[in-house]
């Protein structure tokens, strides 16, 4: 390890969140293809794609309660490849609670997780004892033919780590909530609830009203301008057919002159032979 890596593990070691921040920050690890995203967008937006989209890092909120306020539950969704140890180490950093993702269909997926739970270890030192974390056996609705890692070994794995465990189906909706539920519960020093009080009810919707309308333009706003960049292909595309049609007509002109110019010339080369004849 250089001298830079070492200041910069120093300096991401040393970065400390304010407790009272307004976001509550849960990361979600895990490799490509085991349903990370999926499990999310379920929570969410309850809905569930069956194409798999490589993720490389997208992030979704949710209003929540917190100490009998609301707060936004912010949640990241990292990436399955091991391309960008920067932003992984920064999301560890920043996050308070941690979602470890595999696929009971691969016991590799699990096996991916334990340099990155070993990093969480590191960068959180004596912190961790206080941090939420949850191991996640995903797609649980699979054929028992297609398990690669029991439900057992998964609790087993989970306990030798020291932390709590859930297996879930995205795709079925199963333990989807709760987990985010039981993930928040864990949490020792706020008291965070995805349930709302009554007053808190009113504020969220006007809150979720204004994200909504915030979402809706930035979404109008990212059309237009596809739009706008389709328009100007379009544009272009038009001058470069018009300048092919153009071509094409100058080749034609081109050749029609040439051949009205050949014409004459043999005429009077005809014409110069009967002269020569009657001399």
């Amino acid at each position: 390890m250089g001298e830079m890596d070492r200041n910069n593990k120093k300096i991401l070691q040393n970065i400390k969140m304010p407790e009272q921040s307004n976001d509550y920050r849960v990361v979600v690890f895990g490799a490509g293809g085991v349903g990370k995203s999926s499990l999310v967008l379920r929570f969410i937006k309850g809905t569930f794609r069956e194409s798999y989209i490589p993720t490389i890092e997208d992030t979704y909120r949710q209003v929540i309660s917190c100490n009998k306020n609301i707060c936004t539950l912010q949640i990241t969704d990292t990436t399955g490849s091991h391309q960008f140890p920067a932003m992984q180490r920064l999301s560890i950093t920043k996050g308070h609670a941690f979602i470890l993702v595999y696929s009971v269909c691969s016991k590799q997926s699990l096996e991916e997780l334990r340099p990155i739970w070993s990093l969480i270890r590191e960068l959180k030192g004596e912190e961790i004892s206080q941090i939420p974390v949850m191991l996640v056996g995903n797609k649980c609705d699979e054929s028992e033919d297609l398990r690669e890692v029991t439900n057992i070994e998964g609790q087993t794995e989970a306990a030798t780590w020291g932390v709590s465990f859930m297996e879930t189906s995205a795709k079925e909706n199963h333990n989807v909530t709760e987990l985010f539920q039981e993930l928040l519960n864990m949490e020792k020093n706020r008291n965070v609830s995805l349930q709302l009080d009554g007053k808190n009810k009113k504020k969220n919707k006007k809150k979720m009203m204004k994200e909504q309308a915030k979402e809706e333009k930035l979404l109008k706003e990212k059309k237009e301008k596809q739009m706008q960049r389709e328009k100007e292909k379009g544009k272009e595309k038009d001058k470069d057919k018009e300048k092919q049609t153009k071509e094409k007509d100058k080749g034609k002109e081109g050749k029609e002159k040439a051949g009205a110019g050949e014409a004459p010339a043999g005429e009077g080369s005809g014409t110069l032979k009967e002269k020569c004849k009657v001399m």
